[in-house]
């Protein structure tokens, strides 16, 4: 029996990250491994299988507009007859040789940057594939404008190939809900009630697809005696993400957050004080917004898991001549202007601060907030 195996592999940005989709965040440190295996079994006689080697050439490249140095990655699918594993432990069968490919990106307004093939620039992590060498190709613009087009052109003279795409890059968002300077986020009413907080953005040009991220933020105090730091914490809370329908910006976006969705977060994700906690303080409240490309926003649609019964999905690139995607991405932070040590206020509301310090289900996880001589809105932190 003679197995066929053809595997092609994209190496993926750490930018975004829409969980199953995105492992997508701000530089180029995490990488990732798409392994795909197409297996044909015979049994009735020794056959080879192995059809003539042809050249496929595969690209992942997503421009960050925040990014001074941009980075592509571009390999080769390979073809054996022994096992996939075997041939993805020699980066030779995968990586193209040094000066085999010319690689130029091109602006719209005619800038070109021709792209230097770096090897090990960013160390690539273990697994399937081997990582002895990390070959990326890079150039270098500080300001790629929303307002352009960006065409990825790369030429295999030994082959007489060349493999095109085109881009747009993801312009800003603006965040009209919450306000830096002024809003508190309020989950529970004085009245006792749980309230629905809503987060509302204008979406900027070309951008396919947004996610929201919520951090509730909070020092670990530990006691005098311990001699031990306060330490930072942050729970992550994901809004979900949303899906434009225009590309050419000005649409609003909202994702909404139930009070009670926001406890049940903090009950499971903060453990029981321990022995030498003194309290946990609290602080402001954070945002992320993690910004695919239109072409990203399609890629990330057509590969995510299917929920229906028939598994047949369409591929989808825009390689031109090849495979993978070339598009664009970009994450927003939002912070509050509201500083706890001049202003002894957070972007909390009294009923959410009063919830969190005073509620039976989060009774002995410790939360307090202000200082001795100024409680806020309930009985202030006091170090043991």
């Amino acid at each position: 029996m003679q197995s066929y195996k053809i595997s092609l592999f994209l190496i993926k940005n750490d930018i975004f990250v829409f969980r199953h989709k995105f492992q997508i965040m701000n530089k180029l440190v995490y990488i990732l491994f798409l392994l795909i295996t197409i297996t044909f079994f015979s049994c009735e006689t020794d056959i080879d299988v192995n059809a003539e080697y042809e050249d496929i050439t595969v690209v992942y490249g997503l421009l960050d507009p925040a990014l001074d140095t941009h980075y592509i990655k571009i390999n080769k699918a390979f073809l054996g007859a022994t096992s996939a594993l075997e041939l993805a432990a020699d980066a030779n069968n995968f990586d193209y040789p040094a000066g085999e490919l010319d690689v130029i990106v091109e602006s719209s307004d005619g800038t070109q940057y021709y792209l230097t093939r770096t090897v090990n620039e960013i160390p690539k992590d273990p697994g399937i594939f081997d990582n002895s060498t990390n070959v990326l190709y890079r150039f270098v613009e500080p300001a790629l404008s929303s307002n352009l087009n960006y065409t990825l052109k790369i030429s295999n003279s030994a082959l007489n190939k060349e493999i095109t795409a085109e881009t747009g890059i993801v312009g800003d968002i603006t965040i009209d809900r919450p306000q830096a300077s002024t809003s508190k986020f309020n989950l529970f009413s004085s009245t006792g009630e749980y309230l629905e907080y809503k987060v509302e953005v204008t979406t900027g040009n070309d951008i396919g697809r947004i996610e929201a991220k919520l951090f509730f933020n909070y020092y670990d105090i530990y006691t005098l005696a311990s001699g031990l730091d306060s330490v930072f914490r942050s729970v992550e809370i994901t809004l979900g993400d949303n899906r434009t329908t225009k590309t050419g910006g000005g649409e609003s976006l909202e994702w909404g957050l139930k009070g009670e969705i926001f406890f049940e977060k903090i009950v499971s994700a903060v453990p029981p004080m321990s022995a030498n906690l003194s309290h946990r303080r609290l602080d402001n409240i954070s945002l992320e917004f993690l910004i695919a490309g239109t072409e990203l926003s399609t890629f990330m649609s057509v590969n995510a898991p299917s929920t229906s019964v028939n598994q047949n999905r369409p591929n989808y690139t825009n390689i031109i001549n090849g495979i993978g995607i070339f598009s664009s991405r970009s994450n927003k932070t939002w912070t509050s202007s509201i500083d706890p040590l001049t202003s002894n206020q957070i972007n909390l509301s009294n009923g959410t601060i009063e919830y969190l310090a005073t509620h039976s289900s989060l009774a002995n996880r410790g939360f307090c907030y202000g200082y001795v001589a100024q409680g806020f809105p309930v009985s202030p932190c006091l170090r043991q």
